[in-house]
């Protein structure tokens, strides 16, 4: 079981309206509530977005737990409200 204290406010919002089961093993896009996280800072260069926009990837979309896409912030917003 985990410990939903240690979540993010996506992650616990995702977890509350979506349950628990399987948390962090699997994750679906079709099945799953989908949220959007902050990528952790880095040294270095960053990866450009896939759009085209040609900015840095910030953030990542997750579902269950899970990272199934990163892209710049509008992006992902759209794939989570998809």
């Amino acid at each position: 079981m985990i410990d939903l204290n240690n979540l993010s406010a996506n992650a616990r919002s995702a977890a509350m309206r979506g349950g628990t089961a399987g948390w962090g093993e699997m994750g679906s896009a079709s099945a799953n509530v989908r949220y959007m996280e902050l990528l952790e800072k880095r040294r270095g260069r960053r990866r450009k977005c896939h759009c085209g926009c040609e900015r840095p990837i910030t953030h990542r979309g997750m579902a269950n737990g899970v990272c199934l896409m990163t892209g710049c912030e509008l992006t992902v917003r759209r794939w989570v409200k998809a």
